[in-house]
């Protein structure tokens, strides 16, 4: 009886190193990507600008923020509400402050100006003008990092 516990133990050991020492089989594949996108063609639009709005908030503290949304979409869905009571589509140049008490209020402030798209049209030469003022190229800095660090700090006094 013992021996037969002893082998049975020895090919139960066996069986899980020889399990244990299986390979992993990976496989890759290659897709051709093909740009399919749709170009078109640039739209522009002008904007009705409402006055000046300023909307406050305010709530007290709760331990953890538990069952409260964070202040992110505090701010998120405050402009929203802005945007939805004025009718307009989008806000200009938020301005937003945020105060709170140790232990006490907190209120959340963004003033803005409400605007409003109207008369969606195909850019003309003149709108593709003003959007390269408007927008400038995309800059990018070029380092020459063939050049030893000695020469950058000296210069070329050793050539």
């Amino acid at each position: 009886m013992v021996m037969k516990t002893k082998y049975l133990f020895i090919g139960a050991c066996a069986i899980v190193m020889f399990s244990a020492c299986t390979t992993t089989r990976r496989s890759t594949s290659t897709i051709l990507a093909i740009d399919s996108s749709v170009k078109q063609y640039p739209t522009v639009a002008d904007l009705d600008v409402h006055e000046k709005v300023e909307t406050t908030i305010s709530w007290g503290f709760v331990p953890f923020n538990w069952g409260q949304p964070p202040l992110q979409q505090r701010k998120e869905n405050l402009t929203a509400d802005i945007i939805k009571s004025k009718g307009a589509d989008v806000l200009l140049e938020p301005q937003i402050i945020y105060t709170k008490q140790p232990y006490g209020l907190r209120t959340l402030t963004i003033t803005g100006y409400p605007a409003s798209f109207k008369n969606f049209r195909k850019a003309t030469s003149e709108d593709l003008e003003a959007l390269k003022v408007v927008t400038p190229p995309h800059e990018k800095n070029v380092y020459r990092v063939s050049q030893p660090w000695y020469k950058k700090i000296l210069g070329n006094i050793f050539n």
